[in-house]
């Protein structure tokens, strides 16, 4: 969809309604903020609104987001400028740009790739890192049809995916309710320690490449069939539905590569991502901000193993392995850093990552409208990643595959994931 399409109607710097105390003024950044030079981009779309005016929207929205600011004060702030691995928390403010888009949501949602979605993004690359210092950038979108969508770019530094989703459901709140008041604390390096080593700090950023997303749809029905099958054919009691998807995802990307390639067969890994509030012991609120998330990894190295239930056996195996590592984690972690490697993925061969955000408030995030008919992360942060998503009725999944435009005509057309999963073009 052409930028062209989009016109600016204001843009303006947002401070926090309350000062940042001092004893707050300094963040400091885990090891797992340092090495994230990204950002995560999440997109909300509202239908037509009854009390639809952009000049009173506009006030609303302003008016919640300085008070949210006041608990999410990070986000705020600015990367230390002679020390990055501290955010001074000086209540700058975020960006906040209110633009018209000049075509009903319903032609949107057509498109049938979802960068062509970014329009709803402040940036044209909504995971790359935000260079100008801005750790928060937020965009107002207003349709012709009177639909709005409301859209932001979070450094990744600050906080997670979970961060990020509670960040908008929590303007929500304010939005309906100004005089709300919120629960929420930033654990900064207590959890993952920072490291002083400048070699150890690699970095995880949007890769230059050129890559599709495309979002396919796994109805309750179709799910169940899958879990079943699955179950059926190995000894996996009650598969997950992050189980069976990513394994039947992965699956299909791995037979892709090998039709592309003629035929051979390279090993691959494949990286989890899991949030790991409830797996760390103690384990710690929903309203703790940060980036507290690990993962286990799964290498086929055989391509006999390329099969969901043998997939999703593996899968089970690291997941139980994560839980029974509690304690164990962080070392595990200070480990691959301190041996210069990244604990996200294998460096020795083709690797494919998954974020699942499943189970996450998307859809609960409300600024008065109702709840969102679609959310959006757009396409990124880079080649060969899955993130998956609740449905808008929930139960479902909605899968968002990153693959380059060559793998991605084969992988459209795998008869195994079009047996469970139908790609979304439209609402």
């Amino acid at each position: 969809m052409a930028s062209s399409l989009v016109s600016l109607i204001s843009k303006k710097i947002i401070k926090p309604s309350i000062l940042t105390p001092p004893t707050k003024k300094s963040h400091k950044l885990s090891f797992i903020d340092q090495v994230m030079h990204m950002s995560i981009p999440m997109a909300f779309f509202y239908p037509k609104i009854g009390n639809y005016e952009p000049t009173h929207v506009s006030q609303i929205l302003e008016k919640s987001l300085s008070k949210l600011l006041s608990f999410y004060y990070p986000y705020a702030g600015r990367l230390n400028k002679d020390d990055a691995n501290y955010v001074d928390c000086n209540d700058m403010g975020v960006e906040l740009s209110h633009v018209h888009i000049h075509c009903p949501m319903s032609q949107f949602f057509r498109q049938p790739y979802t960068n062509d979605e970014h329009v709803v993004f402040p940036v044209e690359q909504p995971y790359a890192h935000m260079h100008e210092g801005n750790l928060a950038t937020i965009q107002v979108s207003y349709f012709d049809c009177k639909g709005i969508a409301i859209g932001g770019c979070l450094s990744h530094k600050i906080g997670d995916g979970f961060t990020t989703s509670n960040f908008f459901k929590n303007w929500g709140i304010l939005t309906r309710d100004i005089n709300a008041t919120l629960s929420l604390h930033f654990v900064g390096d207590s959890i993952f320690p920072q490291s002083i080593d400048p070699s150890v700090v690699s970095t995880i950023k949007s890769k230059e490449s050129t890559y599709l997303g495309k979002r396919f749809m796994f109805p309750v029905d179709k799910l169940n069939a899958l879990k079943a099958k699955i179950a059926h054919e190995s000894e996996i009691q009650n598969p997950t539905r992050v189980e069976v998807v990513s394994a039947l995802l992965y699956k299909c990307a791995l037979v892709t590569k090998r039709v592309y390639n003629s035929g051979s067969f390279e090993p691959s890994s494949f990286f989890q991502v899991a949030n790991m509030r409830q797996r760390l012991n103690p384990p710690l609120s929903h309203d703790t901000c940060g980036n507290i998330f690990f993962g286990y990894l799964v290498e086929i190295n055989n391509e006999k193993d390329v099969n969901c239930p043998k997939l999703v056996g593996e899968m089970r195996k690291g997941k139980l392995n994560l839980h029974a590592k509690e304690s164990a984690i962080i070392s595990e972690v200070v480990k691959l850093i301190d041996k210069g490697k990244t604990p996200f993925q294998s460096n020795e061969v083709d690797s494919y990552l998954c974020s699942s955000l499943l189970k996450f408030p998307l859809y609960k995030v409300d600024f008065g409208w109702g709840r969102p008919i679609r959310v959006s992360m757009g396409t990124g942060p880079s080649n060969k990643f899955f993130i998956l998503l609740d449905n808008q009725s929930g139960g479902g999944v909605e899968a968002i595959v990153m693959l380059d435009e060559q793998h991605m005509a084969i992988f459209e057309r795998d008869p195994e994931l079009l047996e469970f999963a139908s790609p979304i073009t439209n609402l």
